[in-house]
């Protein structure tokens, strides 16, 4: 999560009237039917979110390590679009988040990192042989409506990639690295459905400032989002909102509006999304949101994205959408808001984090959580290495002698380099 400069308490825009997030109290729950999910309220002022950002420092958007100087590209916000499982409308909610913060005036950029299904191109049809490199060999993007957009399957379209893992976590890094996006506000990432090497990808190569998960209500659904945010919490990226798609259904002739699932495990998910302090979001079910015109359409022509039409301004899910645009925002920015009367802070735990320091003479210090600090042979973790060199990925045996490396007294650590944001993962070179 960004940290925001704090304002003086005469600041009207941020005066405790004016908070981020609003849960509905236990009242209107009450009313509500009591189990269903308290939906966040924004009122912060768009054109404050706008110069919030704004305010940001830039982010290099290459190799990791990479300084600003030497960077081709940054945004001040990376902003991550996951789901636990395929089918739950994650790429259409990601696509029309980027327009609509377009909408809002800023600069962003969408990336479709799907390899093997990549859903862009089928959302937003450009022509053929749009993708282009520059004379440093960097990729350009393509600018549809004002918006910055990449995918695999526009550089290979129409094919069955048929590509092995690491041939696949190669492009992944390649995209991540050499779009020449230029200076961004927003960098939307849409990642591929599930738990996989693509998450973890993002997380050692990009700053991400945090993640919105899409889900629906069924048990399959909300059970995938619950290991999401496992994960989420391990690589050390801030869940910031959570949104469920297809909420409900309204009908166009009397606009009664009815849940479209009903399932218990949906009660469990609220309570555990209130005590981490997360919002929620629900887009009601829209034929229209859906609908794309089969060949391209010229961006003027304002058809899609759903969002660009005029005609659709006003429907439930475009308010909900645009919800969510400001909703994310906020979380990414760390105005949490309140709920039931009480300020929301997303701060530092009470216990400090774990760390792991290179003292003098190679010598390894560990800082456990909590504040204990010990003293960390060289040999002892070394032998515990699990990366692919020392450890068989597919059948767990183990490939190097460790019981030599532990009675190797000379050992000594050389380097250490943290893994982006992963506090936990590090890099060790030995002297």
């Amino acid at each position: 999560m960004v940290p925001l400069p704090s304002a003086e308490k005469g600041d009207p825009g941020l005066s405790e009237e004016s908070t981020a997030f609003a849960f509905a109290d236990k009242e209107t729950t009450s009313r509500n039917g009591g189990g269903l999910p308290q939906q966040v309220q924004s009122t912060i002022p768009e054109e404050q979110l706008l110069g919030f950002v704004r305010q940001l420092k830039d982010k290099p958007l290459g190799p990791r390590g990479q300084s600003m100087a030497d960077a081709h590209s940054s945004a001040k916000l990376v902003l991550l679009c996951a789901s636990g499982k395929g089918g739950v409308g994650k790429s259409t909610l990601s696509v029309n988040l980027a327009y609509m913060l377009r909408q809002m005036r800023f600069e962003v950029a969408l990336l479709d990192l799907d390899i093997y299904g990549p859903s862009l191109p089928e959302l937003v049809r450009l022509p053929p042989n749009c993708v282009t490199q520059n004379e440093a060999g960097r990729i350009i993007p393509i600018d549809y409506g004002g918006v910055a957009l990449m995918s695999w399957g526009y550089v290979n379209p129409g094919v069955a990639n048929t590509i092995r893992a690491p041939i696949a976590n190669q492009i992944v890094t390649q995209l991540l690295t050499t779009v020449e996006w230029g200076q961004l506000d927003i960098l939307i990432i849409d990642s591929p459905p599930g738990t996989g090497d693509v998450l973890l990808s993002i997380a050692q190569t990009l700053p991400v400032d945090g993640a919105l998960l899409v889900t629906t209500s069924n048990s399959i659904s909300l059970a995938d989002v619950n290991k999401g945010l496992q994960l989420f919490s391990k690589v050390e990226i801030d869940p910031l909102l959570v949104v469920r798609n297809m909420a409900s259904v309204c009908c166009e002739a009397c606009h009664h509006s009815q849940p479209l699932f009903v399932d218990p495990a949906l009660e469990g998910l609220t309570t555990y999304l209130a005590e981490q302090s997360v919002g929620l979001v629900d887009l009601p079910l829209d034929q229209k949101l859906s609908q794309a015109p089969p060949t391209f359409q010229p961006a003027n022509s304002l058809q899609y994205p759903f969002v660009s039409n005029p005609s659709h301004e006003g429907r439930p899910v475009w308010k909900a959408l645009r919800l969510t645009a400001c909703a994310v925002l906020e979380a990414a920015l760390g105005l949490k808001g309140t709920h039931n009367g009480q300020r929301i802070t997303k701060g530092p735990k009470n216990e400090a984090a774990a760390s792991l320091r290179l003292r003098p003479g190679g010598l390894l210090e560990v800082r456990l959580r909590g504040g204990d600090l010990r003293h960390l042979p060289c040999g002892e973790l070394r032998a515990n290495c699990r990366c692919a060199h020392c450890v068989d990925e597919m059948t767990g045996e183990i490939r190097i002698d460790q019981e030599k490396i532990r009675a190797d007294l000379t050992l000594k650590a050389k380097s250490i380099e943290q893994v982006a944001r992963m506090s936990q993962l590090h890099t060790i070179k030995y002297a």
